[in-house]
């Protein structure tokens, strides 16, 4: 089976599935897997397999309080099973620019539309639980002005609390 994970912009994550073969067309069987309010899982969302195991990881992007970009993360077991909370709260993120750490000094306040470095380039989008990089653009907290031309730059998150 070939799965889609999308997002209606009011807090709600859905399902849809296809065969193989019908892949790319056909999706179907469309669930709701998560919900929340609308900026809680807003977009930028992702589903990746940890490698070595049947655990799932969901990135979805979010909207906090402050109006500050950032991620949260749920787990489950195998792409058909429930989402669990793992890092997925303001408070304790999966990365917000209060978890992190900025080497030369915080140059954005916002972690958004972020990727994982994968661990290979198939379908499966497996990642390396033990060597976790993440992608993501950033933005000078005093930019502002018109949102297709703000001043947008990469960033690169590195785990180093791994055991």
């Amino acid at each position: 089976m070939c799965y889609l994970f999308s997002a209606d912009d009011n807090g709600h994550v859905y399902r849809s599935e296809t065969t193989v073969g019908e892949f790319p067309g056909g999706f179907r069987n469309t669930r709701l897997v998560l919900q929340d309010s609308k900026f809680a899982l807003f977009e930028g969302g992702a589903v990746y397999r940890v490698q070595g195991t049947n655990t799932y990881l969901l990135l979805w992007e979010s909207i906090g309080g402050d109006g500050r970009r950032y991620y949260r993360s749920f787990t489950a077991q195998g792409l058909t099973g429930q989402w669990q909370p793992l890092a997925a709260t303001e408070a304790n993120p999966f990365a917000r620019a209060t978890n992190v750490t900025f080497p030369s000094g915080a140059w954005t306040r916002d972690i958004s539309h972020g990727e994982l470095v994968r661990a290979g380039n198939d379908q499966t989008m497996t990642i390396n639980p033990c060597r976790l990089q993440f992608l993501y653009q950033g933005l000078n907290p005093s930019a502002g002005g018109d949102y297709a031309q703000l001043p947008y730059r990469l960033g690169l998150l590195t785990q180093t609390n791994s055991s």
